[in-house]
């Protein structure tokens, strides 16, 4: 088997068939510009356009990205648990297919895990310009009501739970995604909980968003679902069920 790369970059996309080619041309772009040693793990999450033969495509003209082609659309999630799975990097990242985060950040975030962090995520409220402000009213009161609902029910210390970019050491990432229950969108709080939960250290970086159009969130409908996701992630936490593996005491 070749060498593990430095990174892999985890590209979840669902009916991406229209902006995924100038994603792929633009991570390759600046793979060579950046002179970074990584793959690039394409994740198509049981799209019904032609997401999936983009992804076949890239992969055949550059060994460097690896396609994953889930059968069924199952979540956001779900998707990067089973990117996670077949990445090999020491650091990995991921951020969503629209590309609307610099990727000048994936060298920040290198740095941050350089220096001994376990996560990195982006914080969008953090940023000079957060363009979050141009959200709906209706959005931004949604968004608003989960993050406190959020801090009620876990208490997590992360105003900006669910920023589309986050980073991990390698051997922290397999562990902590092998642990998740949850494949939608209520997966990022998963995630922060369990790390959380594990004493892992989490490092905030501040990120600017473009918004790009298309998303598939809907306010109303994946705000109530991820609220009854928090409470089954309290009700598992308060149970045991998310137990630290003894992997991450020799990790370091």
């Amino acid at each position: 088997m070749a060498e593990a790369p430095e990174l892999s970059i985890i590209i979840p996309a669902y009916n991406e068939e229209r902006r995924l080619p100038d994603t792929i041309a633009a991570v390759r772009a600046w793979l060579g510009e950046a002179a970074v040693d990584a793959e690039v793990v394409l994740v198509d999450d049981g799209s019904s356009d032609g997401t999936a033969g983009i992804v076949r495509d890239a992969a055949r003209h550059d060994p460097r990205f690896v396609p994953v082609i889930n059968p069924d659309n199952v979540g956001k999630g779900h998707a990067i648990v089973t990117g996670v799975a077949r990445c090999r990097g020491e650091g990995v990242v991921f951020f969503d297919a629209d590309l609307s985060y610099d990727l000048a950040n994936v060298l920040v975030a290198r740095e941050h895990l350089a220096d001994g962090a376990d996560l990195v995520v982006g914080a969008r409220d953090l940023a000079v310009d957060d363009t979050r402000r141009d959200y709906s009213w209706s959005r931004r009161l949604a968004s608003s009501a989960f993050n406190r609902y959020v801090d009620a029910m876990l208490g997590l210390g992360v105003p900006d739970t669910q920023c589309g970019f986050k980073a991990f050491r390698g051997d922290v990432a397999r562990p902590l995604f092998s642990a998740l229950t949850i494949g939608g969108f209520g997966f990022d709080v998963e995630l922060l909980f369990v790390a959380r939960s594990w004493g892992l250290r989490i490092d905030r970086i501040p990120v600017e968003m473009t918004a790009r159009g298309g998303s598939s969130v809907s306010v109303l409908r994946h705000s109530l679902a991820m609220a009854r996701d928090v409470w089954a992630i309290r009700r598992r936490g308060r149970r045991g069920g998310y137990p630290r593996p003894a992997s991450l005491n020799d990790a370091r």
